[in-house]
């Protein structure tokens, strides 16, 4: 397949000069293993679903796992180093707290939302599967020196506390963020309001990782 650099998956897929029947499939086990979880999808309901026969997945994959793979391959080998590279790139063009945060929380909840379904299973895979868990801790280790330096860097020029280092705020980042995207994917009952939901989710990170105070209404 072609390693362009992608922003969104699906789109992404449909350029791949790839077999009509083999970019079915992609894409059918790709909603089918969002909704209803790897072991909960069949090789037959992907076919179904794919308009082709199970002879026509195993053509091209020998197995359910190089099917997932081939899913969640391309997301965590071309999308997080350029990810990386671009975000330290474009976020030197704020320079206050509150720029930063923001940028990073809109930036990538709109990033989140626009591929759910495959992070919904990359981040369901991870838990369990040891070949996903191995390529996701590859690319992280290999980013993990040049973003760790100019990420804390960055932060402790505009104002986060001095005692946590750059781990502990991506952990804060990361955890409200996923927690929000989260609940919109499986729990779609609860009412949300993005514009103020994420404006709060900004706030109670700035508080954390500041130490300022919430001001008083």
């Amino acid at each position: 397949m072609n390693t362009n650099v992608f922003s969104n998956y699906r789109n992404w897929l449909d350029a791949q000069k790839i077999p009509k029947g083999k970019k079915a499939v992609l894409l059918s086990a790709l909603t089918l293993f969002a909704e209803f979880g790897f072991n909960g999808t069949s090789t037959a309901k992907i076919a179904q679903t794919a308009g082709v026969s199970q002879a026509t997945i195993f053509k091209y994959f020998k197995t359910k796992q190089d099917l997932l793979i081939a899913i969640l391959q391309p997301i965590i080998q071309n999308f997080f180093p350029v990810y990386r590279d671009d975000f330290l790139a474009e976020w030197q063009n704020f320079n206050t707290l509150r720029e930063l945060v923001h940028f990073i929380i809109h930036d990538r909840y709109r990033f989140l939302k626009e591929n759910s379904d495959a992070f919904t299973i990359l981040l369901s895979e991870m838990l369990t599967n040891q070949t996903i868990r191995r390529l996701f801790q590859k690319i992280l280790q290999s980013s993990k020196p040049i973003f760790v330096k100019q990420f804390q860097k960055k932060l402790l020029q505009n104002g986060v506390r001095k005692d946590l280092d750059s781990l502990a705020v991506f952990r804060t980042l990361l955890g409200q963020l996923l927690t929000y995207f989260l609940q919109q994917k499986f729990a779609p009952q609860i009412k949300v309001n993005e514009e103020n939901d994420l404006k709060e989710i900004e706030d109670q990170i700035i508080r954390a990782i500041s130490g300022q105070k919430r001001e008083a209404n």
